[in-house]
């Protein structure tokens, strides 16, 4: 009893309980003691003089649980309504008494719900009736969401079929209805995007729909504005924001026409229409080269969309305003599309880089290197490559990923990661390309310093303390201190201030296959190196332990 108030009384004080109890049956047929209600400030145990001859035993009375002493330190009073709950221990030289309250009312902590305790009534006290029990609830800031009927019945049964109520829900809240992002509803079919998550789960794979025709004057799709919401209100009447719908930015570019009022986006001339990002609409014409980009054909440098029949040699560049379909390989090449890239076959050689502005969809990328503003398609394998998105990267089922480095600004979705003979893959999701460069780039210049200090060390030993080895141990310490506060987090300060943990809560690493064991995994600012191989995994940010967890699927 050490952290409760207590009073020593002198003999002759003696406690008086000032309210009512009954000993009733419940349920079960099990003998209970109930009180009756008492009201909040209410006196509950009073110390009252005796003129009984002082004995040897001493009583103390302790306040519990919202209940309080008055100033006095006779009476003891209670903090909140509800059900007195009295103990009584007594050894040779002192009787203890501790009285407790059970609240009537509780209100949960988010507010949305109140709940009510109900004991049956006492006889010989006045019955609570539903007037005064609504009261008593308006008191205690339920203000909200209160019933009349619900009460009057709660009341009723407890009476006559002696119900003990606990936590009965009695009020709720209305939670607010948060706005719905604008976006843009297509009067044409544009096919299905790549990538695409299905209702149970599984990832759309079907290829998408090139080159949609467009006449003068079409109408595209129509920009649907946001929506500002409903606000919602708790038990105690306070209004809870809503979160308004986003106005996503809409681009129109090329022969396309963007009519603000109406929101109505239309074709200026016939051509093929290109849509990158969900949001970005172009329409240009269409260039047709059947054959193989070489020699014959030179450099392209186009500002419609291109469908290429053949390969992109070695050293050759591909430059397209719109859209790009690639029937055979870019080898060793350059490509920057500015619409969205398929292609048939894949990106082979570790000089070849390829910039897409949407999403690119592709069968293969052996030691290339891809970059891409939208969503990254691989349906077969990713050897030794580089590839980085600010969307997401999905891979089919029966795809493999050897080595190489995968930076996503979202998720990552896989089908087998690695090999027991191939160097470890590093995958990132819910990390910001540019900065993972840059944290990439800080680490490799880490192990070369760290490596000439070895050196340094193996030379002159230990104790040689000369300008070399200070700056050389300077550096260390300053690039540990910048890579520790460098945030990778897409959307927050490049510094740890702003962590972006709601951000990262949806982000995870899926894989449907097996992914070996030292595979490095990155989410947010967190790592872990796999220990173990794992099959059919799914990996995600535990906020609470700093760590990164997984679960099966």
């Amino acid at each position: 009893m050490t952290d409760d108030k207590e009073l020593r009384n002198p003999n002759t004080l003696t406690p008086t309980i000032l309210y009512q109890t009954e000993s009733v049956r419940d349920a079960q047929d099990a003998s209970l003691k109930i009180s009756e209600l008492v009201r909040r400030n209410q006196a509950i145990v009073q110390l009252t003089e005796t003129s009984q001859t002082p004995v040897t035993t001493s009583t103390e009375l302790v306040y519990g649980k919202n209940t309080r002493l008055s100033e006095d330190q006779r009476t003891l009073l209670a903090n909140v309504d509800g059900y007195p709950v009295l103990s009584k221990k007594t050894s040779k030289k002192i009787t203890v008494i501790l009285v407790e309250i059970i609240p009537l009312v509780a209100i949960s902590k988010d507010k949305m719900e109140a709940s009510l305790t109900l004991y049956p009534p006492v006889n010989g006290v006045p019955e609570l009736n539903t007037t005064e029990l609504y009261e008593i609830l308006i008191d205690n800031n339920i203000r909200f969401g209160l019933s009349h009927e619900h009460l009057s019945s709660l009341l009723e049964r407890s009476k006559n079929e002696r119900i003990f109520f606990q936590n009965e829900p009695v009020a709720h809240g209305i939670l607010p209805l948060n706005g719905k992002d604008s976006y843009l509803r297509f009067a044409i079919e544009v096919g299905p995007l790549p990538g695409k998550l299905l209702g149970n789960g599984k990832i759309d794979f079907r290829e998408r729909k090139m080159f949609v025709g467009v006449t003068k004057g079409q109408t595209i799709a129509t920009h649907v504005p946001a929506t500002i919401g409903t606000p919602g209100i708790n038990v105690e009447g306070d209004e809870i924001r809503q979160n308004p719908g986003k106005d996503i930015p809409v681009t129109v570019s090329d022969d396309a026409e963007y009519d603000l009022v109406s929101g109505v986006i239309r074709a200026k001339h016939g051509g093929i229409l290109s849509l990158v990002n969900e949001n970005s609409i172009k329409v240009c014409a269409k260039q047709l080269i059947s054959g193989n980009i070489d020699y014959h054909t030179g450099n392209i440098e186009s500002h419609n969309a291109v469908e290429i029949g053949g390969t992109i040699l070695p050293g050759f560049t591909v430059n397209t305003n719109g859209d790009l379909l690639l029937g055979g390989n870019a080898r060793s090449a350059t490509i920057n599309c500015r619409g969205n890239l398929v292609i048939k076959g894949g990106i082979i050689g570790e000089k070849c880089r390829v910039r897409v502005k949407g999403d690119a969809d592709l069968r293969f990328i052996e030691q290339g290197h891809l970059r891409t503003e939208g969503k990254v398609i691989i349906r077969k394998q990713a050897y030794y490559s580089r590839i980085l998105t600010d969307n997401e990267i999905h891979c089919e089922e029966s795809s493999q990923i050897m080595a190489g480095v995968l930076i996503s600004g979202r998720s990552l979705n896989l089908g087998n990661v690695g090999s027991p003979n191939a160097p470890p893959a590093m995958l990132a999701a819910g990390v910001a390309p540019e900065r993972y460069l840059q944290y990439l780039s800080m680490r490799a210049k880490l192990r070369d310093i760290e490596q000439e200090r070895l050196l340094f060390l193996q030379r002159f030993g230990l104790h040689k303390k000369i300008a070399l080895r200070k700056s050389l141990e300077e550096s260390i310490e300053a690039l540990y201190q910048d890579m520790s506060q460098l945030n990778l987090t897409p959307g927050t300060s490049i510094n740890r201030e702003g962590r972006g943990l709601k951000y990262l809560k949806k982000i995870t690493i899926t894989v449907h296959r097996t992914v070996f064991s030292e595979t490095e995994l990155h989410i947010g600012n967190i790592t872990r190196t796999l220990k173990d191989d794992y099959t059919s995994v799914q990996f995600s940010l535990d906020p609470h332990q700093n760590s990164i967890i997984n679960n099966p699927l």
